[in-house]
């Protein structure tokens, strides 16, 4: 099946997970899964239609989309004082990477303002709860270097000696080491293709979301975004990385 012939698809399911996220009446027990399900189908339609159409817009429009789903479900949990929902652990960090990838970073920083900060164990892995809270304080001025001092800590710790290049990139861009960061970042591309290649030879269920994913990396394009934002001197070109991703929105997100 063509690229093409899968956005078909996702639209129609797009479409109707959106329609759940907009009704205000919907229960919120299951808001959760609507925005799990719906955030990577945005993901995949944005790759989609930046590698067949080259449209620049919609590619971050449909990140955005992601991302702003993500705020809707954490802003209902905050208004119903609900501090317990498994989805809500801040490690489910694609929707942020989403949002900063499309240069979004006010709907990055909603999504931070909105995130619980404290680990939410049984519904996150602790290396995920920190990755993700360094990067949230990646983006937030003023920076708590002692929060991040101490989140570093405790990642490596629950790596249990296992090396992360999430690890290294983030530890890069924090101590502000533009020397080392296209290695880093080399190391993180080159842990993304290792996981392709590891959930090829486990037969990973090629379904649009996936076989999308493995063309674009929008982690990476993230981590670009910040690393550009603060000054970093990087490449024009990477693996996984399109320069056509990188450049800037034309037309802004409509706001719908």
């Amino acid at each position: 099946m063509k690229l093409t012939e899968y956005l078909e698809i996702l639209s129609y399911d797009v479409a109707f997970w959106l329609a759940g996220i907009a009704n205000s009446d919907y229960p919120i027990e299951k808001i959760g899964e609507l925005a799990i399900e719906v955030s990577p189908k945005l993901r995949a339609a944005a790759i989609i239609v930046l590698l067949t159409k080259a449209d620049i817009d919609a590619f971050f429009h449909n990140l955005i989309r992601s991302a702003k789903c993500r705020v809707v479900y954490l802003q209902r949990l905050s208004q119903a004082g609900i501090l317990n929902d498994h989805h809500q652990a801040s490690g489910r960090v694609d929707p942020f990477l989403d949002a900063v990838a499309a240069a979004d970073f006010a709907t990055a920083r909603q999504i931070v303002g909105l995130s619980l900060t404290e680990w939410q164990q049984g519904h996150e892995y602790e290396d995920d709860y920190c990755y993700a809270q360094i990067l949230h304080s990646l983006i937030t001025l003023p920076r708590n270097e002692s929060r991040l001092q101490v989140l570093f800590e405790r990642f490596e710790k629950a790596l249990s000696g296992q090396s992360d290049a999430r690890l290294a990139i983030c530890k890069v861009i924090a101590e502000g080491n533009k020397q080392d960061f296209n290695q880093a970042f080399e190391d993180l591309l080159a842990q993304r293709a290792a996981q392709i290649e590891s959930d090829k030879t486990r037969h990973q269920m090629e379904d649009p979301v996936v076989i999308a994913e493995r063309q674009v990396y929008i982690e990476g394009l993230a981590i670009l975004r910040i690393a550009d934002k603060l000054g970093f001197a990087t490449q024009f070109e990477y693996r996984f990385c399109p320069s056509i991703a990188r450049v800037d929105m034309r037309k802004p997100f409509p706001g719908e």
